[in-house]
């Protein structure tokens, strides 16, 4: 028989490398705020930018590290709780032990029988309830073990919990200075929520050597979703059982009954309100209210909840709402929403929304839903490469919904507009003016685009200068435009044309002024090397804002051809 074997409630061991001792840990938490506070700071009277960001910086590493220090300290605090609470109940078994009457006068043949019975029943209990029965100890011939009872609800319980607001005085559901906060200095509201697995009901059992033939088992009960008062009721009905059938084996009975008609004795149907709170223990001692506050009862009855119903998908089949192909839990991705769908299904959802650049859709399939799907989920489904292209993608989107962002008209670096319309390459350090795309023209207008056009059509005709030029001048324009629209033929222009050349399949003509482009990739945004306007290959428009053009009401972005 396996000996202190835990229920499947409890926490998971930690890997080798979270054993830390707790005073390492905050020795530790110290270090790293020493090492923060040593951090050489700007002087407060430096307003720039980049001063404020360290601040920021180091503001959010002592919150961090705040937090963290709490935690540790509220898991210690925790951890004592529970030592404390098993110290109790094995200190309470001790005492009914002291207690109770003088353990008959039994012959050597009858201690035999009814310790072989109690190892009969033992062996029988573990192979019922497996890793939910622990054998805690066994000394001096008295066997002592706990039992986790998993209580059958029904299909979705509302817990009620009454929780306190005071006046700023008293924090939720805590006490005042003196005592509970009463009706006069704060006001009552009543919290719910629903579960569908209740925390277990602790068992742990005492076995004499009287029992089973002349005396039961000492016991107690601990569960932290009941009051002492109402634990001592289950205590009164395990007597009743025992003394039904005096001298039989009765603890499967008491499980037995604990497991399926406790809450209907309570009087427990569709609803369970927690508390009172705060109240001295009264009833039998063999209640063990782990009870502690609704800051604390509230989160873990949620979280145990959520755990179950998680180990309860992945034991049973279901059906993908994409593929209706029938697969084990094991195979399914549960997103935050609730949905559940096959990773095959999803893995092939994700990397389409991916290469067709739609990365707006790529929420939960559910069409009423609309929930996202997490970036950590996203890297396992998509694998490196996608990732990549996801998290590119993303940024752009991203970029383009900004209106004070730019793009630099020579090598498309992301900028950022001033309110003179004017923006500066971080890349290629071109200063330029993000209405014409021009250089900076401080204290001057924009050329009209009447202009503009006129000079890029002569380019697209291939019209040459050189019979209007004369000695003193050009027929047709000044030798300032000229000089100007000289200036705007750089490097990218040429690798325009070049493009539209070797993509002569997939070019069309730009709708402002005719020049032919080539559509490079699947991204449908066309940015024309020569008019240097962006626009649309599927409808052919002019695209100012890429947020507002492409989405669910407009074109796609990314389509292939």
């Amino acid at each position: 028989m396996k000996k202190g074997i835990k229920g499947s409630h409890q926490q998971r061991p930690l890997d080798e490398d979270n054993k830390t001792p707790h005073a390492q840990q905050d020795s530790s938490s110290k270090h790293n705020l020493n090492c923060c506070d040593s951090v050489r700071r700007p002087s407060r009277n430096n307003n720039s930018p980049k001063s404020k960001q360290i601040y920021r910086i180091i503001g959010l590493a002592h919150n961090n590290i705040q937090v963290v220090a709490q935690q540790e300290q509220e898991a210690v605090s925790s951890e004592s709780e529970e030592e404390e609470v098993d110290d109790d109940v094995a200190s309470r078994l001790e005492e009914q032990l002291r207690v109770s009457e003088q353990e008959p006068d039994l012959s050597e043949e009858q201690l035999r029988i009814n310790d072989q019975l109690q190892e009969d029943e033992l062996l029988a209990m573990e192979a019922i309830y497996g890793e939910n029965l622990s054998i805690l100890r066994e000394e001096g011939g008295l066997r002592v073990f706990e039992i986790y009872i998993h209580i059958e609800t029904p299909d979705e319980l509302t817990i009620s919990a009454k929780l306190l607001s005071s006046n700023g005085n008293a924090k939720l559901g805590m006490k005042s200075s003196s005592s509970l906060v009463t009706a006069e200095c704060s006001n009552e509201f009543v919290y719910h929520f629903k579960v569908e697995h209740l925390p277990p009901i602790i068992l742990r059992c005492l076995l004499p050597k009287s029992y089973p033939s002349h005396q039961p088992p000492y016991f107690t009960i601990a569960i932290q979703w009941l009051d002492s008062q109402r634990i001592s009721n289950l205590c009164i009905m395990l007597d009743s059982l025992w003394t039904d059938q005096p001298g039989q084996e009765v603890i499967y009975q008491w499980v037995e009954w604990l497991q399926s008609s406790s809450l209907s004795y309570l009087g427990i149907n569709k609803e369970l309100v927690l508390g009172p709170l705060y109240m001295p223990h009264s009833g039998d001692r063999r209640a063990v209210s782990r009870s502690v506050s609704p800051e604390v009862d509230i989160p873990s009855m949620m979280n145990y909840n959520d755990d179950k119903c998680h180990e309860v998908f992945w034991q049973n089949m279901h059906e993908c709402c994409i593929c209706f192909g029938e697969h084990a839990g094991t195979e399914f991705i549960r997103l935050p929403c609730k949905h559940f769908y096959c990773w095959k299904c999803m893995e092939a959802y994700s990397s389409i929304h991916v290469k067709e650049g739609t990365i707006n859709k790529l929420l939960c399939p559910d069409a009423k839903c609309g929930g996202m799907v997490p970036p950590g989920l996203l890297k396992h489904l998509l694998g490196d490469e996608n990732y990549e292209r996801w998290e590119s993608l993303l940024l752009q989107k991203t970029l383009a919904s900004m209106s004070d962002v730019i793009y630099c008209p020579r090598c498309e670096t992301a900028c950022l507009e001033d309110e003179d319309h004017n923006g500066q390459c971080s890349k290629c350090l071109y200063s330029f003016c993000s209405l014409c795309g021009d250089r900076r023209h401080v204290g001057s207008t924009c050329m009209s685009p009447e202009l503009k056009l006129l000079l890029l059509q002569t380019k697209v005709s291939n019209f040459h200068f050189e019979p209007y030029l004369r000695q003193d001048g050009c027929e047709l324009f000044p030798r300032e435009e000229i000089q100007q629209w000289e200036e705007r033929m750089n490097g990218r222009q040429l690798v325009g044309q070049i493009q539209a050349e070797l993509y002569a399949a997939h070019g069309h003509s730009c709708p402002l002024c005719g020049q032919m482009n080539a559509k490079v990739g699947n991204n449908n945004h066309i940015f024309c090397w020569s008019c240097q306007n962006h626009y649309c290959y599927l409808c052919r428009k002019k695209v100012r804002r890429s947020s507002q053009h492409y989405g669910p009401k407009g074109c796609k972005q990314h389509t292939v051809g």
